[in-house]
C-alpha cells in the first residue's frame, strides 16, 4: 500500500485508499459497538471459499528510533506498514505513525569485506 512521494505536488492518487480508510473505519467503529455484519449485508459481500489465514509482506522502514512513544532512544526498531515514503521530503508515514527521516542508512559500510 506504498505510494512514493518525490516532490510536493498534490497526490491525487491517494484519494482511492483514503476513502477504503474510511470505509474501513466506518466499519470498525461499528463492530466496535457491536454491529456486526449481518445475513443480509454478508450476502452482497463476496464470497471466500477454501480460505486459510497466511501473511503478506509490505514495505516497511528500520533504524535507530529517537521519541517513539514505546521504542526507547537510541533502540533499533522497525515500523508499521508503510503507506506513504518521502525521503526527499524527509518523511514517512505509516500506518500506526509519522516518522521525520534522518540520514541513511549506508549500506555499503556494514557490507562484510
Amino acid at each position: 500500500m506504498m505510494i512514493t512521494i518525490r516532490d510536493r505536488r498534490p497526490v491525487p492518487e491517494l484519494d482511492d485508499r483514503i476513502e477504503r480508510l474510511r470505509n474501513l473505519a466506518q466499519d470498525l467503529e461499528r463492530i466496535r459497538r457491536g454491529e456486526h455484519p449481518g445475513r443480509r449485508t454478508l450476502a452482497g459481500a463476496p464470497l471466500l471459499e477454501d480460505w486459510s489465514l497466511t501473511t503478506c509482506l509490505e514495505h516497511c522502514l528500520t533504524g535507530t528510533m529517537h521519541g517513539h512513544p514505546t521504542v526507547g532512544d537510541g533502540r533499533k526498531g522497525v515500523t508499521s506498514g508503510l503507506w506513504v515514503f518521502a525521503p526527499a521530503l524527509g518523511y514517512a508515514r505509516t500506518l500506526s505513525r509519522l516518522y521525520a527521516l534522518g540520514r541513511r542508512h549506508d549500506s555499503a559500510s556494514s557490507a562484510p569485506r
